[in-house]
């Protein structure tokens, strides 16, 4: 695979492990600065989340561990890209290409369009916060897709928030932890006085690829409605699953 960086060619060849590294003829220190700058300016971008889409460059070094001058360059290549724009504040945010990629990925994202019927159907009948998460890394998800509750006590949108896989309903079922039950139901962890119930959805090779789930505030969630939309749940996860597989084999 080949690919350009400030004026530079580079292609990936396989090693004797099996594992893609840039090369330059046979070697080079531009072909190993040049990817080493691709990854920290990838690292700058993935800082801007919906619970923080603006910063500083302070901010940003602060978050990175890079050196300020560092972040100030990469910046001024986003910047002229327009995958980082200066808001009015002094702050930055995301550009309009940025913007044009997301719109981009949700098109090819399959899973959210797949899930979507089940996740409405959820919806529909415990009028709960009805959410579709992935994992990010070894240590956190994010929801991709999220219905709103129907009550007026409920928190904002979570989506595209990272979250912690420890203690949580959906990473707990994102880590492959699914009790014979096929669920997984916690109380007050990330957020106080908050339940969720999780439940896995399954690739074509039966890992999991992500976990629908239902968020309520506790005082809603009692006992026996926590069991009613846990069997709910695992049925519309394992139809999701089976939409995904049909998908995989179309």
């Amino acid at each position: 695979m080949h690919f350009r960086v400030a004026g530079i060619d580079f292609r990936f060849m396989e090693s004797a492990r099996g594992s893609g590294h840039a090369v330059r003829g046979e070697s080079s220190p531009l072909a190993g600065e040049a990817v080493r700058s691709v990854s920290r300016a990838f690292t700058l971008l993935t800082l801007f989340t919906p619970d923080r889409p603006r910063a500083t460059l302070t901010e940003l070094a602060q978050r990175s561990d890079l050196a300020i001058s560092t972040v100030s360059r990469l910046i001024a290549t986003l910047e002229s890209l327009q995958l980082v724009r200066r808001l009015d504040t002094g702050a930055w945010g995301l550009g309009v290409r940025a913007l044009q990629l997301g719109a981009a990925a949700r098109e090819t994202f399959d899973l959210i369009g797949i899930a979507e019927p089940m996740l409405v159907k959820i919806h529909r009948a415990t009028g709960e916060n009805t959410n579709l998460a992935v994992r990010i890394d070894t240590e956190s998800f994010t929801y991709v897709r999220q219905i709103m509750s129907r009550h007026p006590v409920r928190h904002a949108t979570w989506v595209g928030k990272t979250q912690p896989l420890q203690g949580t309903a959906n990473g707990a079922v994102l880590t492959g932890k699914i009790p014979r039950a096929g669920y997984v139901a916690t109380r007050n962890t990330v957020e106080p006085e908050i339940s969720a119930i999780a439940a896995p959805v399954y690739g074509p090779g039966r890992e999991v690829l992500a976990s629908l789930s239902v968020t309520a505030p506790s005082y809603r969630m009692t006992e026996s409605k926590m069991a009613s939309y846990a069997k709910l749940l695992v049925v519309e996860a394992e139809r999701v699953s089976h939409a995904l597989q049909a998908a995989e084999i179309g």
